[in-house]
């Protein structure tokens, strides 16, 4: 027999082995009983990022539902569910008042991934080159869902929530309401890095902000290099470019060190999806800022909005409730949902993520996991005692 051809079988035979292994390992892991409430109302596609990263975590650490089976990011959750983008076919799973008395009583936790919504160019005109917002067909942050976080808290049940809970199209009303339930503050501001501000050379870059950009600076739009986009709720549209206003092209998280203790998480990792800018009153804890590296022309365009470089990530409250809130769209990711079902796997892929700042896996294998996983584990327990 051919040497190489040899060594390739017994190559292919390690790793069958390592694979059958580690689901094995996985496979005769505890279950964890925890019955959690999934909010998503940003879904225009089957592939329902916006929380497939969070269903990734609680397959992988074995989190069961009430019935006892694990967690299908296709069905369970509230929220917009595509049925066929080709005939415009959709559904949603919305909760009614006389229903959140019976949901609190059922629900362990909830985790509202995302509340932005649908729009009629992500749905129905999915290649469009339209360049102006459009039309809601479904999303923001409502009444209900409102009474069903006060209730929750109420009974000290556990409360995660990201990007977006209460930014547009959520009425100001509904904000002012939320801000005030967890001691929370939007600036009104949202941003998020990109690679390249070169429109001739980034097909991908949006439309819509370089055509609000250009309305409101006399329709010039001069940024070639990377940078990062700052969005306002009423339009305003703030630029920061690499070399121009930054030393560093994207934000880093900086995670305290009571929080890299903690959770296991690096102390500072970089991060390349949207964020918002929100700010928190002393009653919380701060376990993670976001800092943007400005220079003196950048710092003095934060400045002139009224915004500083360093901002929290990562806002804790526990004792009398149990809250957290994600500053960015964490839980989004084009993960592969079958690696959950191996055991160490996220150990060892989160060595080979680096520094290309075009991806977010070091962000997800580094900080959300272990992030995520302790919050549950340590919520868990308390529920497993009780």
């Amino acid at each position: 027999m051919n040497k190489k051809y040899l060594i390739s079988i017994i190559a292919v035979s390690v790793i069958i082995l390592i694979l059958a292994g580690s689901w094995l390992m996985w496979f005769v892991k505890a279950e964890k009983p925890l019955n959690i409430y999934i909010l998503d109302k940003t879904v225009p596609t089957m592939e329902r990022t916006e929380h497939k990263s969070l269903n990734w975590v609680l397959n992988h650490e074995k989190y069961v539902k009430s019935n006892g089976f694990l967690y299908d990011s296709d069905k369970d959750y509230y929220g917009f569910f595509p049925l066929n983008s080709k005939s415009q076919e959709f559904d949603f799973r919305s909760i009614r008042i006389h229903e959140i008395e019976d949901i609190v009583e059922e629900y362990d936790m909830l985790y509202y991934a995302d509340t932005y919504g649908v729009y009629y160019n992500e749905w129905y005109k999915k290649d469009s080159k339209d360049i102006k917002h459009t039309q809601k067909v479904y999303g923001g942050l409502n009444q209900n869902d409102y009474l069903l976080l006060k209730e929750m808290k109420e009974q000290k049940k556990l409360i995660i929530t990201e990007f977006n809970l209460y930014n547009a199209p959520t009425n100001g009303l509904i904000r002012d309401k939320v801000e005030e339930l967890f001691g929370l503050s939007w600036s009104g501001w949202t941003g998020k890095y990109f690679s390249s501000l070169d429109t001739t050379d980034n097909s991908d870059f949006p439309l819509w902000i370089v055509n609000l950009y250009m309305e409101q600076n006399n329709n010039e739009w001069s940024f070639f290099n990377a940078g990062i986009v700052l969005v306002h709720k009423f339009g305003t549209i703030a630029i920061l470019e690499q070399g121009t206003h930054l030393t560093k092209e994207i934000p880093f998280i900086n995670a305290k060190q009571e929080t890299i203790e903690r959770f296991g998480v690096p102390e500072i990792v970089h991060y390349s999806k949207w964020f918002d800018i929100t700010f928190s009153e002393d009653k919380n804890k701060v376990l993670a800022n976001f800092n943007i590296h400005v220079n003196e022309i950048g710092d003095s365009v934060l400045q002139h909005y009224n915004l500083k470089p360093v901002f929290p990530a990562v806002i804790e409250h526990t004792g009398d409730y149990n809250f957290y809130y994600f500053g960015g769209d964490f839980a989004e990711s084009d993960i592969n949902k079958k690696s959950a079902f191996f055991e160490g796997y996220h150990n060892c892929v989160s060595i080979f993520h680096g520094s290309d700042y075009d991806s977010n896996s070091k962000f997800f294998w580094q900080f959300y996991v272990p992030m995520l996983s302790g919050i549950l584990d340590d919520y868990q327990k308390t529920q497993v005692v009780e």
